[in-house]
């Protein structure tokens, strides 16, 4: 069971990561973007994972603790998207 919720949470930060990468390319602007809106979209993560898990815990204790989980590791993941942004030197001379 461990090593399925670890799967399942890199496989849903490695798939957000692999969309905001693509999307954004070299641009510094864009990647600042991503990020934000990473972070943005964290509430959305958090309502799905609630109700995904709660099906299988109705109103106990560990859903609230993994749902809670899944959220700040997609936030955090936004953030160190905004910081890669940051610190990346914008290559797109067109």
């Amino acid at each position: 069971m461990d090593i399925l919720f670890i799967g399942i949470i890199l496989l849903i930060l490695g798939l957000t990561n692999f969309i905001a990468f693509k999307v954004a390319g070299r641009n510094k602007k864009k990647r600042i973007l991503s990020g934000i809106i990473v972070i943005l979209i964290t509430p959305l993560v958090f309502k799905i994972s609630l109700d995904a898990i709660s099906s299988f815990d109705p109103g106990g204790f560990a859903t609230g603790a993994i749902t809670l989980i899944y959220s700040c590791l997609f936030f955090m993941n936004g953030i160190i998207i905004i910081c890669i942004g940051i610190a990346t030197s914008n290559t797109n001379k067109a």
